[in-house]
């Protein structure tokens, strides 16, 4: 700088512009940014799946792999069953209680095991099919109680001479019913009734043939009795007193019956007519395939008189006894429920003579036929 203050000109450097002959670089930092058109062919390029499972390993899913491990060998060393028998006794029971009674007979036939244990399960499974196909029936058509199981201090009551005086008009013989046997058969009334009653109805069942094909019962003049006839009660009988020690023997009575009710209210049903009646209990086609007696508690008729001729059977749409239909209720009320000890009662306080010991009949238990043998109901 001068003494006088001004700059030197000289001193300092200029910027001289570049020439035409000169090359000129320019240094950029950073990358680049790509064009749109770029991006477009990069996202056209196939993409590679480097994706893999990762392997769990820990304690956990080591004992969870264990227990399935555990649980396939297990399946596979159990032995597949191969046959009804190989099932679980209890499995064997439940499904031989929705069969019919007529069903389980036949199973007896299979073999020795079946027959054993059916036998042995015997009482279980006749409780279950009654309670599943024929709970009205039950409890409309009890059985008698054998005398043996009658007590002691009743026993000498319906022995005594005035008492059997007093049944002659209940032990009159019947066609179609063999008379009850006081010394094998309690002779209460709620007893002869209900012998009466299940005799009656497998005589029923024996004519629902002709019924059903409208040919007439067999006749039998008065006074005579033909062996045909005294066979067909004495075989009642026995099947009578063999459901009195088999409760699968009652189901069967049932059944029969069941099917006799359901073939008699189709049969008496007249169809489409100008005046016609509506099908008792309202029965279907579809409740009749079913095979119970749930459509029997609806409400009909009462059965208050015993069919004592076989001639009753022509007129006979459906015989429940032991029950009326309560109006306030809407629901059949049965009344055969502890009837029995209620008679029994009776007799004692009426008929108690001075006798200490009466004579019983040895009553043998029967146990169901062998597996060669045929059953006959």
């Amino acid at each position: 700088m001068s003494a006088t203050g001004h700059e030197n000109v000289q001193d300092k450097p200029t910027a001289m512009p570049p020439s035409d002959d000169q090359e000129i670089s320019i240094i950029t930092t950073g990358s680049r940014k790509a064009s749109r058109r770029d991006r477009i062919i990069d996202e056209d390029e196939p993409l590679v799946d480097t994706t893999a499972k990762l392997t769990l390993k820990s304690k956990k899913t080591d004992r969870a792999k264990r227990r399935v491990e555990k649980k396939q060998k297990k399946v596979a060393t159990s032995p597949t069953p191969t046959s009804l028998l190989n099932l679980p006794a209890e499995l064997l029971q439940e499904i031989a209680g929705y069969l019919q009674p007529s069903d389980v007979f036949q199973l007896l036939q299979v073999n020795r095991n079946v027959y054993d244990f059916i036998q042995s399960n015997e009482s279980t499974i006749a409780r279950d099919i009654i309670r599943r196909r024929y709970f009205v029936l039950s409890r409309c058509f009890p059985l008698p109680v054998a005398f043996e199981n009658v007590e002691s201090s009743a026993r000498p009551s319906l022995l005594s001479d005035r008492r059997q005086d007093m049944l002659q008009i209940h032990k009159k013989p019947y066609q179609h019913v063999k008379g009850i046997d006081p010394l094998n058969i309690c002779t209460c009334m709620s007893c002869v009734f209900s012998w009466n009653n299940l005799n009656m109805i497998l005589d029923l069942s024996y004519w629902q043939k002709n019924l059903n094909e409208r040919e007439p019962i067999l006749m039998i003049p008065r006074g005579t009795a033909p062996e045909w006839n005294r066979k067909l009660l004495e075989a009642n009988a026995a099947i009578v007193e063999r459901a009195m020690d088999s409760r699968l023997v009652h189901a069967a009575i049932l059944e029969k019956h069941l099917k006799t009710t359901v073939q008699t209210i189709f049969r008496t049903f007249r169809g489409r007519k100008t005046v016609h009646p509506k099908r008792l209990y309202h029965l279907t086609l579809v409740e009749a395939e079913k095979e119970t007696d749930e459509f029997l508690e609806r409400s009909g008729p009462p059965s208050y008189e015993f069919p004592w001729h076989r001639d009753n059977y022509y007129g006979l749409e459906a015989y429940v006894p032991n029950r009326k239909w309560s109006k306030e209720q809407e629901r059949w009320l049965y009344y055969a429920e502890g009837l029995h000890e209620r008679d029994l009662e009776w007799v004692k306080q009426r008929f108690t003579p001075n006798v200490t010991s009466v004579p019983v009949r040895e009553h043998v238990t029967e146990q169901l036929p062998r597996p060669d043998s045929k059953i006959q109901l």
